[in-house]
């Protein structure tokens, strides 16, 4: 009898175990132990911007795997980073005579804090790229800078990939220019002349998902990149993108073979956007 009750003991638990797999099979929710897929370069979410409580413009990831700010960086975004009271120090030798980030001109960001912030050096928008978990815009693939010569190959410049669409326009928004869509300084309405306020030129973009979200990478303010001839103070790096002041040769994004200018140097009509991987 005593080896009966085993016997049926035993039935008894395999046929609980197996009533209880069932129920798992049918229903009951499963824990995944498979390790999460790993955030390689080129992917994720993009650096916060404004409207996540970070520092800048909000950013748009572009499919050759980099991020790009949605706009250039406007006075009042410049300002915010200003009121911190930023260190000079630590910056590239070729920057070490820059000891103050405040632009040296059109500085009024209480009155006009949309429009693009000028007046700023290379090394002025390193700083703020930088300090926003950002960078100037580069290569494509690693972010360095480029070979000055390559700035018009959609396929090494970030900020060129990002205004031709990956090399399928000459300007931002198509083939043939249109003086109504940016802010150059064409427009029969010469009344536009100066700068607008950052986005506010509602065709001034690709008309490609997700270039698209990318605006005034022509005309409004010209933009400083990440690469340079040298690593001089006086070695000049690359202008991008036309101002309000270039006319139909000046707005397409492969404009300025010899336009770079010395690192150091403040123009009134230069701004910038930043790049993150």
């Amino acid at each position: 009898m005593r080896l009966r009750d085993e016997w049926l003991l035993s039935l008894a638990v395999t046929a609980s175990l197996a009533a209880a797999l069932l129920l798992a099979e049918r229903g009951a929710e499963r824990v995944d132990i498979r390790p999460e897929p790993e955030t390689r370069p080129g992917q994720g979410p993009c650096p916060a911007g404004v409207s996540d409580s970070g520092m800048g413009p909000d950013m748009a990831r572009l499919p050759v795997g980099f991020c790009i700010d949605t706009t250039e960086v406007t006075r009042g975004q410049y300002e915010a980073w200003l009121s911190t009271s930023p260190a000079t120090t630590g910056q590239p030798a070729a920057c070490a005579g820059n000891e103050d980030f405040t632009p040296s001109c059109q500085w009024d960001p209480d009155r006009n804090p949309d429009r693009p912030v000028v007046c700023v050096d290379w090394c002025d928008a390193k700083a703020f790229c930088e300090a926003s978990g950002k960078r100037l815009c580069g290569r494509i693939g690693d972010g360095e800078a480029y070979e000055l010569g390559m700035y018009a190959d959609p396929a090494v410049s970030e900020w060129h990939a990002a205004c031709t669409s990956g090399g399928r326009y000459d300007y931002p928004y198509g083939n043939e220019l249109d003086t109504t869509v940016c802010r150059g300084a064409d427009a029969e309405d010469h009344t536009t002349w100066g700068f607008g306020d950052v986005g506010s030129f509602p065709g001034c973009h690709s008309p490609d998902s997700p270039y698209d979200a990318v605006y005034d990478l022509s005309g409004n303010a010209a933009e400083w990149d990440g690469s340079c001839e040298g690593e001089g103070a006086d070695d000049g790096c690359r202008i991008r993108g036309g101002s309000f002041e270039h006319n139909e040769h000046g707005l397409r994004c492969a404009m300025g073979r010899e336009l770079y200018w010395p690192r150091m140097r403040q123009v009134q009509a230069v701004g910038f956007r930043c790049c993150a991987d």
